[in-house]
């Protein structure tokens, strides 16, 4: 089975833990024969957080890069790997924003616009 809605939700996920909410909603679409197809170590195990997401992935692709099995079991395996590449990619774009947020955001200070300093180049006319 081919699963295709987690792509848009990733993107519309807008804290931690509503991308560890679909991390588990993503592994409970697939059915037990799925999972006992790949190989017991690319299973995650629970996903609490974006550290867990980021292991994952990181197991996920290892077991990837040393796979030697049938080709069905490689596409879910690689369907796997990519839901957590994109996971791990949308939590740490949140993080990333939280750390910096836009200077348009309502908590932060008004910019000044300012003139650019002139380069040394344009200095030297």
């Amino acid at each position: 089975m081919i699963r295709h809605r987690w792509r848009t939700h990733l993107k519309s996920a807008t804290t931690e833990a509503a991308v560890v909410a679909l991390v588990g909603d993503y592994l409970g679409e697939w059915d037990a024969e799925e999972i006992a197809s790949l190989p017991a170590s690319a299973w995650p195990n629970e996903v609490r957080d974006r550290a867990d997401i980021m292991s994952s992935m990181f197991r996920i692709g290892e077991v990837h890069g040393k796979f030697r099995g049938s080709a069905a079991a490689l596409m879910r395996l690689q369907e796997l790997l990519l839901f957590f590449t994109h996971a791990a990619v949308r939590v740490t774009q949140i993080a990333a924003a939280a750390d910096h947020p836009p200077a348009n955001d309502a908590g932060s200070k008004p910019s000044e616009c300012a003139r650019p300093k002139a380069s040394r180049r344009e200095g030297a006319r």
